[in-house]
């Protein structure tokens, strides 16, 4: 006796609706909407644009600092590269800490 199931031949449930084709661009980019229903609007709030805005700021930014990278690894080759092993445990007490506020 076999535990398979087979999906292809399922029948769609009551109610269920047919997905919406969507239009896209010859370079497969979603296509802009050509149909808006009467009362569709969308408000958003000062806070969303805000964050919205920092988003797009952020997305701008580089993910790697690549002169902070090619600074440290000379100063690891120089043997010049030094930590202070206060100043981080400082800062991770710093961190824990900050979540319990």
């Amino acid at each position: 006796m076999s535990n398979e199931i087979k999906l292809s031949n399922a029948t769609p449930m009551l109610g269920a609706r047919k997905p919406q084709a969507k239009s896209v661009t010859p370079d497969g980019t979603p296509a802009p909407s050509s149909h808006v229903a009467a009362g569709d609007r969308v408000n958003m709030s000062d806070t969303a644009s805000r964050l919205q805005k920092i988003e797009e700021q952020l997305s701008a930014m580089p993910d790697i600092n690549h002169a902070k990278v090619a600074e440290i690894k000379k100063a690891i080759a120089d043997g010049t590269f030094t930590l202070d092993p206060k100043a981080i445990a400082d800062k991770l007490v710093d961190f824990e800490t900050s979540f319990k506020r």
